[in-house]
């Protein structure tokens, strides 16, 4: 226990966050990155505890810890609640600082050395794994040049009375400058040399470095690597480590503090020696698995075993079992994706296999497989085997369309919660508060579909199915306010909530562009103009940026909880299938966007500032005759009565109104300068349909 009257605030902080997170080119990569700096994290956090500072935030997963500070060298371990490894990264990454209450005497630069040996250690194990028997000098020289000069570590020592703003201050006195970067460049991490060290402008001695790293023998590294892809250290590292990363042992520096008697590692009081790794899994689901996830599992629950069996074959021989981890196994890691893995169970005893549904997630997508740059030009013949029995699947399975090429990425983040922290009586019920909102994101994002890349205080970061992505966003934001609403001390409510950001992506979108924007999205849409405790969404086609639409949670949740605009987005799907549904969506959720751009304005006028043009029950009235128009009398194909026809269109119109809270906390009003979104019709036409319309 530290005495109160001898203490100092320490604050740390580790970069470049998005530098090494959002440059990815696989869902691996992203998962890496993330992995790698929540880990890198929590060993500066152990180094406080090693010198007797107590964390008062990021408030640490004990379960994490444990797995630090003690070697693991299976996951037979008897205990069912400890029984899986950490998966993704607990301890928050993203703009945050480790900040302690440390005695008198500590030594901060200990802390800074502690990360930086982790990290070599790291680097140390996967260069051993991979590079030491294939690698030029030249290699080396660019390796140790660029693990050591990567990471960006900042700190303060201080008073509490003056620890305000000093780390922000501290973090504007940059001095890690990165090395000059000669050469060619990484496909992944912009500016860094990659690492084969050739200087000739021909690239033919460059691949064959790589093409030699290929067929090295190595653990995986054939599948890891892509044919063409050129990496620096650190986009070597992000994709390769989770296959040594169980070897990793790192002795913490410095003498440690009196531990408290018979505590237990990860439990306050306990003094960490070591840091260690631990097992990861080596697969990571695709954005193009995820993407096709929920049609697959419908193929899977109806489609003939025998024609499943004949798409198998067919694939079998362009492409590999890259996705059979994700169907449901035995193994230690829950990484599968949960609709597949269900329907997958359900036909066991049918002879359908569970390897049949593990290929390639590109197989599905007609798109991946007449691109030559996929699937190269001497595999192509091969390939249009694979779609014709592509579209004899999807006709045995009853679908009438392939599957959707868009997936999700979703991300969360707390709001006001540092208003709180600065009250004593409210530290230990939010560490409460988010200790158990850690522990219960993954099975929210796993029921709905998705994989969870990062879970740490009150941040989340996730991938889903395009369907299930507003469902999980809301699921989340209940279990968040629940939680803050149970720990809260009495008489002191503790009124934090989570805004979220989600990008609907096509599975050919580069994902470090998406990544970026997901961010300002959710800083500058849903928190800055929507006011917090918001949602908001962007479409990106491959044309580019196609919609956007946000809204206070409170406005977007029905009396259940249910997302509204997914609700209104089935029925219109439903109503859909019953006639000529392209025709319907295009025509009317169009129509409706002109309508509400041309009448939905405001007119500024002598007499009075704001008027609206045509008042909603106007509106209301256009909508329901073009509704009309566009599907010639749908309510009598389907049973709607007027009733319930009005209803829906009301509640659509609904949430086109734009609002907006004047301060954080507040009651959300309406946005006087601009009152409706017009995407917002393109938005239900866009999920109604999957984005399998054509553009």
């Amino acid at each position: 226990m530290i005495d109160t009257d001898n203490t100092q605030i320490f604050q740390f902080t580790l970069g470049p966050v998005q530098g090494f997170v959002a440059q990815a080119r696989r869902t691996r990569d992203f998962w890496a990155g993330s992995f790698i700096l929540s880990w890198l994290s929590s060993v500066a956090i152990a180094a406080i505890q090693r010198q007797g500072g107590e964390v008062l935030f990021p408030v640490p997963d004990e379960n994490y810890l444990e797995y630090l500070y003690v070697k693991h060298r299976d996951n037979s371990n008897k205990d069912a609640s400890k029984s899986k490894f950490p998966q993704q990264g607990s301890i928050p990454n993203r703009f945050r600082a480790a900040t302690a209450k440390v005695p008198l005497g500590f030594e901060p630069e200990r802390v800074g050395k502690a990360v930086q040996d982790a990290w070599k250690a790291l680097a140390d194990a996967v260069w051993e794994q991979d590079l030491k028997a294939v690698s030029r000098q030249e290699t080396k020289k660019i390796w140790n040049r660029q693990v050591a000069n990567f990471w960006e570590i900042s700190w303060v020592l201080s008073d509490k009375a003056t620890s305000g703003n000093l780390l922000d201050r501290r973090k504007n006195w940059r001095n890690t400058v990165p090395p000059q970067e000669p050469g060619h460049k990484c496909m992944m991490m912009d500016g860094w040399q990659e690492l084969s060290g050739v200087a000739e402008t021909n690239l033919s001695e460059v691949d064959k470095f790589w093409n030699g790293l290929r067929q090295s023998g190595s653990p995986g590294i054939a599948t890891d690597l892509r044919k063409g892809e050129r990496l620096c250290a650190m986009a070597f590292i992000k994709r390769r480590f989770s296959r040594c990363f169980d070897t990793i042992s790192v002795l913490l520096p410095g003498p440690a503090a009196d531990a408290t008697p018979n505590a237990q590692p990860g439990k306050p009081g306990y003094i960490p020696s070591h840091v260690h790794g631990w097992k990861l899994p080596h697969a990571v689901p695709s954005v193009s698995f995820l993407a096709a996830a929920p049609w697959l599992a419908e193929v899977i629950r109806n489609a003939p075993a025998e024609v499943f069996e004949d798409f198998y074959i067919a694939a079998r021989e362009l492409t590999g079992l890259n996705e059979k981890d994700h169907v449901g196994t035995d193994s230690a890691f829950s990484i599968d994706i949960r609709c597949v893995s269900e329907a997958v169970t359900e036909r066991r005893a049918d002879r359908l296999q569970r390897l049949w549904a593990g290929l390639d997630g590109q197989v599905y997508f007609p798109s991946a497989l007449e691109n030559p740059r996929i699937f190269g030009a001497d595999m192509q013949p091969q390939a249009r085997k694979v779609l014709q029995q592509l579209h004899k699947l999807r006709n045995a399975a009853g679908q009438k369309d392939l599957p959707s090429p868009y997936y999700a990425i979703l991300l969360m983040d707390g709001d006001q919660l540092g208003k709180h922290m600065g009250d004593e009586d409210k530290q230990n019920p939010i560490s409460q508060a988010l200790n158990a909102f850690t522990q219960a994101v993954g099975d929210i994002v796993r029921a709905h579909n998705g994989f969870l890349i990062y879970a740490g205080g009150d941040d989340v970061l996730a991938l889903l199915p395009l369907e299930d992505a507003l469902p999980a966003a809301a699921a989340l934001q209940a279990m968040y306010c629940d939680l803050f609403a149970q720990h809260s001390p009495k008489g002191k409510p503790i009124d934090s909530t989570l805004s979220g950001a989600i990008e609907y992506v096509h599975i050919r979108t580069p994902l470090t562009r998406v990544l970026q924007d997901a961010h300002k999205l959710l800083d500058d849409i849903a928190k800055e103009k929507t006011g917090r405790n918001a949602i908001a969404v962007r479409v990106w086609k491959p044309s580019g940026l196609a919609l956007q639409w946000a809204m206070p949670w409170e406005k977007a949740l029905d009396a259940n909880g249910d997302v509204q605009i997914a609700r209104l987005a089935r029925d219109f799907a439903q109503q859909a299938a019953a006639a000529d549904g392209e025709r319907f969506s295009n025509k009317f959720f169009f129509r409706m966007q002109q309508i509400l751009e041309r009448f939905g304005e405001v007119e500024e006028t002598k007499e009075t500032k704001e008027t609206n043009v045509v008042n909603e029950a106007t509106l209301q009235k256009l909508l329901l005759a073009e509704y009309l128009h566009s599907w010639g009398g749908l309510d009598k194909r389907t049973g709607l009565d007027s009733g319930s026809l009005k209803k829906q269109l009301e509640q659509l119109l609904a949430q086109c109104h734009q609002w907006r809270r004047e301060e954080a906390g507040g009651e959300a009003v309406p946005d006087k300068k601009s009152p409706f979104n017009p995407e917002a019709a393109l938005l239900v036409r866009f999920l109604a349909q999957k984005g399998l319309d054509k553009e």
